[in-house]
């Protein structure tokens, strides 16, 4: 299945769409299993909401679906750095307190410990920092949303990892060859399940504002790679700006692809 994308038109009610959207894919079984750790890495770099961050109502429904195989849920981020402490990010969303409805941990992770990872086949990226949190889960979930990026072009399946490293590596790769990198940072964790909300999207600036659309459509997958290259092409029927290639040649999205990435 990995490389698949399965995708839904927005009904209106997002949780019976993501609900759709993942029994498309094979169910929520397909993903967790029985006990596992499963850790939910929403899209949350500011406190400004949908879609310059995760709509809270995939967030919860997500969560609900995990509860049926797991009661071993944590979701977790680290905001941008100029939205910095991250808790403020987590009560501008909401998520402060969506976390505490339903009483699931909410994890900063700058609070946490910072992983060392090492990966021969990157070219640029060849070491960086991760989360201590990756290791103490089984599985992934990453809930990115449609976004163009004013220095990366994009930010979706491949850049919501972002928030999964520390404040100065994320600089290092801004001032470098940054795409490229962010391609390459998706070789140091993989995601089981990637759902990317395409409702509304922005065309222009970002991450966090820019000009609107309404796509109207939920993607889904294991494939980063999949799933952004028809993201893409999604935008670029907005005309979305600088995204004037075929959606492969964007260049996260070759670079990942290169390093056999799905």
């Amino acid at each position: 299945m990995q490389g698949n994308v399965e995708r839904v038109t927005g009904s209106g009610n997002v949780a019976t769409d993501v609900r759709s959207l993942v029994q498309r894919l094979g169910g929520i079984e397909r993903f967790v299993k029985p006990d596992e750790r499963v850790l939910i890495k929403p899209a949350c770099n500011s406190p400004y909401g949908f879609p310059a961050t995760t709509d809270l109502e995939v967030i919860s429904t997500i969560v609900e679906l995990v509860r049926t195989a797991t009661p071993h849920v944590t979701v977790g981020d680290s905001s941008g750095f100029i939205h910095k402490p991250t808790g403020v990010a987590f009560d501008g969303t909401g998520l402060t307190s969506l976390a505490r409805k339903m009483s699931f941990p909410l994890v900063n992770f700058d609070d946490h410990e910072w992983v060392l990872r090492r990966d021969a086949r990157a070219t640029r990226l060849k070491e960086v920092h991760v989360t201590s949190l990756l290791e103490q889960s089984d599985r992934l979930i990453l809930l990115p949303t449609m976004r163009t990026h004013a220095w990366a072009r994009i930010t979706m399946a491949l850049k919501v990892g972002m928030g999964l490293i520390p404040v100065p590596d994320r600089k290092q790769m801004h001032r470098t060859a940054l795409e490229e990198m962010v391609g390459e940072l998706n070789l140091y964790f993989q995601p089981d399940l990637v759902i990317l909300d395409g409702r509304r999207c922005f065309i222009t600036g970002g991450p966090d504002s820019g000009d609107e659309r309404e796509p109207n459509v939920l993607l889904g997958g294991s494939g980063r790679v999949s799933i952004d290259t028809e993201a893409v092409r999604i935008l670029k029927q907005y005309d979305a700006a600088q995204l004037d290639m075929p959606a492969e040649d964007v260049p996260m999205i070759r670079a990942a692809r290169e390093l056999g990435l799905p």
